[in-house]
């Protein structure tokens, strides 16, 4: 089993909410508005790959079906709760775009501290993203947090199931549990290659158990057939054949009768015919 996992697979597939800022959501008026926008706007965050997104009230009215009231309304409570905040870029004096910050993190925010955060991006880049912009409660960004949370999962999940896997027993292990078998096998003879044969078998996934087994049921044969040991196989041929794997039957078998036998018992029914 292929234990390693791909970490930017498992950011980009999953959102993660903190218990807090789910608390926060359930516990709101609109609870079921505000868990709706917050999801679109974490959602719209991955896709554009920051907590910086470009996400006007026109675009989520076309996205969620929404009226601009029932968006105002939602994106207000938000606000409030700590959730997102609205965030205003301006160059050279001028408005050049609205922004929605949303938050991975809530801290708890006072009311007098609810505002437009203002950027001013007159020496940057037009598409540099918003960094460093605080109100009156300086937000938490967690997606570092959370890539190192993800990294610890990792880690622990890939070491659960290292741990799990059974370890492979040593070389040394393998020769003591052939030396067992080989007790019980009736015929010892080539038992170098029988050993080599037991080896890639173990390390195949058979089990001694298994090959115990195998042995226990051809000995039941031999003994009931009463099979004379030059018919019994060596060793070697029965390990590197896996006959553990063939069918045995502790049923003697029946001798076909001699050709003399065959015409006395004709000869018998005749006469019980005769009356």
């Amino acid at each position: 089993m292929d234990a390693e996992i791909k970490l930017n697979d498992i950011s980009n597939d999953l959102l993660i909410i903190n218990k807090h800022t789910i608390d926060t959501l359930f516990h709101l008026e609109n609870a079921a508005d505000c868990v709706a926008l917050y999801v679109f706007y974490y959602k719209t965050a991955k896709w554009q790959k920051t907590n910086t997104i470009k996400a006007n009230d026109a675009y989520v009215k076309k996205s969620l079906n929404w009226g601009i009231d029932r968006i105002k309304r939602t994106k207000q409570t938000l606000k409030e709760h700590g959730l997102i905040d609205i965030v205003q870029r301006r160059k050279d004096g001028k408005i050049a775009g609205w922004y929605v910050e949303v938050s991975y993190l809530v801290a708890q925010r006072a009311a007098d501290n609810i505002g437009i955060k203002v950027v001013d991006d007159s020496n940057n880049t037009q598409n540099q993203q918003v960094e460093n912009a605080t109100s009156g409660s300086q937000e938490i960004n967690a997606l570092k947090l959370q890539i190192k949370c993800l990294k610890k999962e990792n880690d622990m999940l890939k070491n659960k199931i290292k741990n799990e896997q059974p370890a492979e027993p040593a070389e040394c292990d393998y020769v003591s549990e052939f030396n067992e078998l080989w007790q019980q096998y009736p015929r010892k003879q080539g038992k170098a290659k029988a050993l080599e044969a037991y080896k890639r078998a173990r390390k195949a996934g058979v089990d001694k158990t298994t090959v115990l087994d195998g042995i226990s049921r051809y000995n039941a044969q031999i003994t009931a057939n009463k099979t004379k040991a030059k018919y019994i196989m060596q060793g070697s041929t029965w390990f590197n054949g896996k006959r553990w794997e063939d069918e045995y039957t502790d049923q003697p078998k029946t001798q076909p009768k001699t050709k003399q036998e065959q015409i006395d018992d004709d000869y018998l029914k005749y006469l019980e015919s005769l009356g």
